[in-house]
């Protein structure tokens, strides 16, 4: 039988007490913060990031700034260039919808239209979408990221193969109920990157007695 939620986040809890991954309170700032972070180290993320407010600490300069501008300050972090682009591509893309680069109109939308919206700006996916929603609006939804859907699979909540994208990401959401989301997704990136990553480190596994993976490599 496969552990429930619950079980699985009173133990991921006692087992990760801290929770903060380093995400932003501004949504625009982590709609940054998400796309620096793709196919790249935490550490390097998080020094791009800073670089990229040193030198862009207003959003009307990401608009206007040359890309190889925009680049400089985010090397670090990997991709810069397509990086770069799609930062300022949503800058823009802001100033025309809105007159001004700025996600101030987003807290008053349902969550469902600000998703929405979110998906709409250039490189922003559904994980991304939900990262914003998530961390810098409080709303109860689940990022289903890497980390999330291999630790979801070991524990047998979602089939073998899957495939990211909008369906295992609806499907990823549904299992864990709302007042979960936020605590699970959280540890279950801190778990997939210190414990259930592709080789998974089963025998200090504070989930090895109830996680099916475990049982079987045992």
């Amino acid at each position: 039988m496969n552990p429930s939620p619950a079980i699985v986040a009173k133990r991921l809890r006692s087992f990760y007490p801290d929770s903060d991954l380093g995400n932003k309170n501004s949504p625009l700032n982590e709609l940054a913060f998400i796309v620096l972070s793709g196919q790249t180290d935490e550490k390097l993320c998080q020094v791009a990031y800073r670089q990229f407010k040193r030198a862009f600490p207003t959003w009307q300069g990401v608009a206007d700034a040359p890309l190889r501008k925009l680049e400089n300050p985010i090397r670090r972090a990997g991709l810069s260039h397509q990086k770069a682009r799609y930062i300022k591509a949503i800058a823009l893309k802001l100033r025309r919808d809105f007159g001004a680069v700025t996600l101030r109109g987003l807290p008053q939308l349902s969550t469902s239209k600000a998703e929405k919206y979110l998906c709409s700006l250039p490189g922003v996916g559904i994980k991304s979408a939900r990262c914003v929603l998530l961390y810098s609006l409080s709303r109860p939804v689940f990022p289903a990221d890497i980390h999330c859907l291999r630790v979801m699979q070991r524990l047998g909540w979602i089939e073998p193969g899957w495939r990211r994208g909008e369906s295992v990401a609806d499907e990823a959401q549904a299992l864990i109920p709302p007042r979960l989301r936020r605590l699970l997704h959280i540890r279950f990136v801190q778990h997939g990157r210190l414990l259930c990553g592709a080789r998974p480190r089963c025998g200090v596994c504070p989930l090895n007695n109830c996680c099916p993976t475990a049982r079987t490599a045992s």
